[in-house]
């Protein structure tokens, strides 16, 4: 059949996956901050910038597979 919807127990699989990888994203954040402050060459720098930058989408993205950017009701999960 076409089913597109997930189960309850692959929702939270899923759900837990990204959760993780959110997770990561926020760790990796704190670290690449870290290595900024201590960082005073002008080319590693904005390279640790860029990353920062990547980062912060990606754990956006994640948010907003989660519902913590709105309500946990709107989890697409037709992807």
């Amino acid at each position: 059949g076409g089913e597109t919807l997930l189960s309850v127990d692959e929702l939270r699989v899923q759900e837990r996956h990204w959760m993780e990888m959110w997770k990561d994203a926020k760790n990796e954040l704190r670290q690449l901050r870290q290595d900024l402050k201590g960082e005073d060459d002008e080319e590693v720098r904005a390279e640790l910038m860029a990353d920062i930058e990547g980062l912060k989408k990606r754990k956006a993205d994640w948010g907003k597979l989660l519902g913590l950017n709105e309500t946990i009701a709107d989890i697409p999960v037709s992807f």
